[in-house]
């Protein structure tokens, strides 16, 4: 097949997977990969498949993704424009940072399927980042609701253009159903066991969290789990997320509660693979997190896995099996981190369980025969 790709994402799960499926399959498909400016190119996709880049406005900040987004239908067009000249037999896009769903759905002519990570979870679920009263942060507060009413009429009606909607998850397929009013393919998901593997040494004694500096990453929660463990046994916590601005908030929740933080953004790929190897157990607490592709890496790096009983994790982690796994409590958050780091045997059986039960049930081959079935399908709908 000769398929286009779309996104305009940084680093995270969902680029991942597109970048695994890719790598999979780059020999049996012809790819092209078409991106705003904005996109990043975190696991390099652009170095392996030939590549468009689509101008948009340049910046950061909210002002800049607001006048970004108001240069939708522009670059939207213009990047359909390309596609649907280049003789594609469908599209595979995941999702945009500014719109969620992809900026150049509405406006293809080429059958598409959208990978759709998450709804816009920021809007539906009434999350916020907490802003302390003032001028500034309530004029902050106007733009972010202008933004968001925006982002939410293109967001629906980009989601209905697609031909059809893969997920990443059963949660996340009842929760596209529940938005949007739309059906999904769940897409299997996988970790490159070569990639992501145990190390040679002794591991550090720290606690890892990985993800954006937001609220919804559950940075805050692991942080006050850790403040309740006695302080002889208190572990330094890494926390690795390349966006965000929650940074400060963290900080400040970690000096008050006595934990040493550590907080590294601008990690690269193969930094990030180190730091799995290294630590000794691997938090994982975030709030209606839609799969969380991190714990299954962090098995398959030999990690002991200690999650939140919910939404998508609780499709990864088996509580005594490859991991444990405990309501959203933070005295028994923190007594399962207490548990692994205080019994070895615990900890190595969790490790060697969760790395079996990746080689075994978690492959990129397998969600590469996914998406390769649902884009077959999608473009025989053209015919």
């Amino acid at each position: 097949m000769k398929v286009a790709l779309y996104h305009n994402l940084p680093s995270g799960g969902a680029l991942r997977v597109l970048s695994e499926y890719v790598r999979a399959r780059r020999r049996e498909h012809e790819f092209e990969l078409f991106a705003p400016t904005s996109a990043s190119d975190f696991f390099g996709i652009g170095g392996f498949v030939p590549t468009q880049w689509i101008e948009v406005p340049g910046g950061t900040g909210l002002l800049a993704d607001y006048r970004k987004l108001r240069a939708v239908p522009r670059f939207g067009r213009e990047a359909a424009r390309r596609i649907d000249a280049g003789g594609f037999d469908a599209v595979l896009a995941t999702a945009s940072f500014l719109t969620q769903a992809p900026e150049v759905l509405p406006y293809l002519r080429t059958p598409s399927l959208y990978f759709c990570p998450e709804p816009l979870r920021g809007v539906y679920e009434k999350e916020r980042e907490p802003f302390t009263a003032n001028p500034k942060t309530a004029a902050k507060r106007a733009v972010r609701a202008a933004y968001d009413r925006r982002r939410v009429r293109f967001d629906r009606r980009a989601v209905r253009k697609a031909t059809a909607v893969a997920v990443n998850s059963k949660y996340t397929r009842r929760n596209v159903r529940k938005v949007y009013g739309v059906a999904s393919d769940v897409v299997r998901h996988g970790v490159d066991t070569k990639a992501f593997r145990p190390g040679r040494t002794a591991r550090e004694p720290f606690v890892l969290s990985v993800g954006a500096l937001h609220p919804l990453k559950g940075h805050q929660f692991v942080i006050e789990a850790l403040g309740l463990l006695e302080r002889s046994a208190r572990p330094r916590l890494v926390v690795i997320g390349d966006r965000g601005d929650y940074g400060p908030e963290l900080a400040r929740l970690a000096r008050e509660g006595g934990v040493r933080l550590q907080i590294r953004k601008g990690v690269s790929d193969a930094e990030l693979k180190k730091a799995y190897r290294e630590a000794s157990v691997f938090a994982a607490a975030q709030v209606r997190e839609p799969f969380g592709l991190i714990t299954l890496e962090a098995m398959a790096s030999g990690t002991p896995v200690v999650a939140v009983d919910e939404a998508g994790l609780a499709e990864t982690v088996r509580n005594g099996k490859n991991g444990l796994q405990v309501p959203r409590d933070a005295r028994r958050f923190a007594d399962a981190i207490g548990r692994v780091l205080g019994d070895l045997k615990l900890a190595k059986r969790l490790a060697e369980a969760g790395r079996r039960d990746v080689e075994r049930n978690w492959r990129w081959d397998a969600a590469a025969e996914d998406f390769d079935r649902l884009l077959a399908k999608v473009a025989r709908k053209s015919r």
